[in-house]
């Protein structure tokens, strides 16, 4: 695989700081604010993993330790990275060694399963969670190529995969740039939600991020040098919006028609690897009267470049991540601000959410050989057991409990913040405490939305729109809002996967037309659909992990290592399609619809008419995966090849 050369960000990482412990700029000082400032577990791990210490192996995990046992690993830190720091990057320890650290950062045992799924987490490979040839590589048929449509975060991840193994592809990108849902939403204090070490490809060692939760601008930037380093980009074709794939049944070869700058154009391929995403189709506000409206209606994805707020009376219609990333900002240009919410939100707190990231850490990360490794471990670890809490416990109930130990107590924790973030404003608090469990629904972290609302030009409404009228909106009690800017962050489509692309496979059929005449989009493991050979969703219906465990990438990258592995039994046997059968397809959902029916999301307690997670009209389950992680990540990384078909 050809890597091209490192972009100016990477440059001179181990220097930035200053990597020799003896230079001015560091200290023993300036060491310790660095120990001080990370995550000690991560530090623990990575030092035994140093020095083989048992006494390190011994202490207890970071909460638990006395004040005298802290002082001791951080200067027992500092004394090592006084004498060694250094750049290098540790090698992947064998395997009972490697579960061994494993185990000792969350202090107990993990089963096999358990072990399989997440010895990749801490990125030591040069390609986690990928596959590889084993063995001679067989020759690829002139001609052979692979189709990959989008550049956002999943597309890369199908391309690097391709990269890996060697095989021809071209991907389609209908922006003018990679990124995907972060090249279209530019709206003010877009970042990801998860730490930006968890929002990244574990391929990509020690990127530099400036802040620990990372801006929109960034992530596309972390994008752009992902593209361009691993040889994605100049297989790229920007601006190439596909509009329909049809599967020749006599070639065993997807036509697709494309709209290009130029025109129409036609492409033959082998295989397609759809990464266009779940965020991909924004819902665009659609409410009556909305052409009566004198002032301006913006939807996030589609946000102005040159839209000036000041002295503006806003409506924010939406109280999900995007609108309560913006509500802040907005409050601070605008004159007056209505935030409209339909349904509260359980939002939480992030530690160092809008943080940049601290010099002393940055050096770190660079000279303590396994630290980043082990921190990227420990920023998942806490997914690790969160399935618990979306699934009811009855004799909890019978005793007066709501959902489960846990996922009530943890209601008590977000319902004490918003108490605490709003000055114990009661009027305002009954207003904002939900009636549904937490993890019902997607968790939302707070930028400031809760003391927002208690800012002198910002008032909540609480109700559904019911109409826009020419001086504002009217709110389904009659309420009338007069505004200037109505902003819809009323989100995405996201069940409506692959549109508007049409995909037309054996027999004629028409994928959309097969998910419409049932109970809306199903796959096989979230990738595949029979009837359709060769086609590979990367983000496909059920396919978002509701238990956490590793960060999305790692995801990404697992779907495309399927198909990878599809591809490469494909070459091997001279194969020229493969598809999953009916029963198989029948048999997975069926036992992911019985896991389903565990789970919170689909209760009263769940809030299950207000959830995207759910599909009403059906009642289903379907934008998750209900399994925990483990399970999951079986089912993606390993093929049962009873269920395929070869020919």
């Amino acid at each position: 695989m050809a890597i091209a050369g490192e972009t100016d960000i990477m440059e001179g990482q181990a220097s930035r700081v200053g990597a020799n412990p003896g230079s001015p700029d560091v200290d023993r000082g300036f060491i310790r604010r660095a120990i001080e400032l990370a995550d000690l577990d991560a530090v623990r791990v990575s030092l035994y993993q140093l020095t083989d210490d048992k006494a390190i192996a011994m202490l207890p995990v970071a909460k638990a330790l006395s004040p005298e046992q802290r002082e001791q690993l951080v200067d027992r830190a500092v004394d090592w990275l006084e004498r060694h720091a250094s750049p290098d990057m540790p090698v992947e320890p064998p395997a009972e060694k490697l579960r061994e650290l494993m185990a000792l950062t969350i202090h107990r045992d993990m089963s096999d399963l358990e072990f399989a799924a997440r010895r990749d987490l801490a990125g030591f490979r040069d390609f986690p969670f990928a596959v590889e040839w084993k063995g001679e590589k067989p020759p690829v048929p002139e001609g052979f190529r692979v189709a990959i449509i989008g550049s956002g975060p999943s597309g890369l991840a199908a391309a690097v995969q391709c990269e890996i193994l060697g095989l021809p592809y071209v991907l389609l990108e209908r922006q003018a740039e990679p990124g995907g849902t972060w090249t279209i939403n530019r709206y003010p204090e877009v970042r990801v939600d998860t730490p930006s070490i968890t929002y990244e490809f574990s391929f990509e060692k020690r990127y530099p991020w400036k802040e620990h939760f990372g801006k929109g601008a960034d992530v596309r930037a972390y994008l752009d040098h992902i593209s361009r380093k691993y040889g994605v980009f100049a297989n790229t074709r920007f601006c190439n919006d596909v509009k329909c794939a049809t599967f020749n049944e006599t070639t065993n070869k997807w036509s697709l028609e494309i709209a290009t700058p130029e025109g129409v154009d036609t492409l033959d391929v082998n295989v397609v690897m759809t990464a266009c995403g779940t965020f991909a189709n924004a819902k665009l506000p659609d409410f009556e009267g909305i052409e009566t409206f004198r002032g301006q209606v913006i939807h996030p994805s589609r946000w102005p470049a040159d839209l000036d707020l000041s002295g503006k009376r806003v409506a924010l219609i939406g109280n999900g991540s995007t609108g309560v990333q913006m509500l802040g900002a907005i409050a601070r240009e605008a004159k007056q601000v209505f935030a409209i919410q339909r349904t509260p939100q359980w939002i939480s707190p992030r530690e160092k959410y809008g943080a940049p990231m601290e010099a002393e850490l940055t050096w770190l990360i660079n000279n303590l050989p396994g630290y980043w490794n082990w921190w990227r471990y420990m920023a998942t670890a806490t997914l690790f057991d969160i399935h618990s809490l979306q699934v009811a416990d009855p004799e909890w109930q019978a005793k007066g409990g709501i959902i489960n130990q846990g996922n009530d107590a943890l209601r008590e924790m977000l319902t004490g913040y918003i108490r605490q973030e709003t000055g114990g404003d009661e009027e305002l608090i009954a207003k904002l405490v939900p009636d549904y469990a937490p993890f019902s629904r997607r968790p939302v972290v707070d930028n400031g939305w809760y003391r927002a609302l208690t800012r002198d030009n910002v008032e909540l409404v609480c109700g559904s729109v019911a109409r826009l009228v020419p001086e504002g909106l009217e709110m389904e009690d009659g309420k009338r809002v007069e505004v200037d800017v109505i902003i819809a962050a009323t989100g995405f489509e996201v069940a409506k996967y692959l549109l508007p692309a049409r995909y037309e496979g054996l027999a004629g059929k028409d994928l959309h037309a097969v998910w419409d005449a049932g109970d809306g989009p199903r796959a096989y493991r979230s990738m595949m659909v029979p009837d359709f050979p060769n086609l590979f969703m990367i983000y496909g219906p059920n396919s978002q992990p509701l238990s956490g465990g590793t960060g999305l990438p790692a995801w990404y990258l697992l779907w495309a290592s399927f198909a990878g592995q599809c591809i490469m039994r494909m070459l091997r046997e001279g194969k020229s399609r493969v598809t999953v059968t009916h029963r198989a397809c029948a048999d997975y959902n069926e036992a992911l619809d019985q896991e389903a029916s565990n789970l919170i999301q689909l209760t009263r307690e769940g809030g299950v008419e207000r959830n995207y997670y759910v599909n009403n009209t059906h009642h289903r389950l379907q934008v998750n995966a209900p399994w925990q992680s483990p399970d999951f990540h079986r089912m993606c990384s390993v093929v049962d090849w009873d269920d395929l078909e070869l020919s």
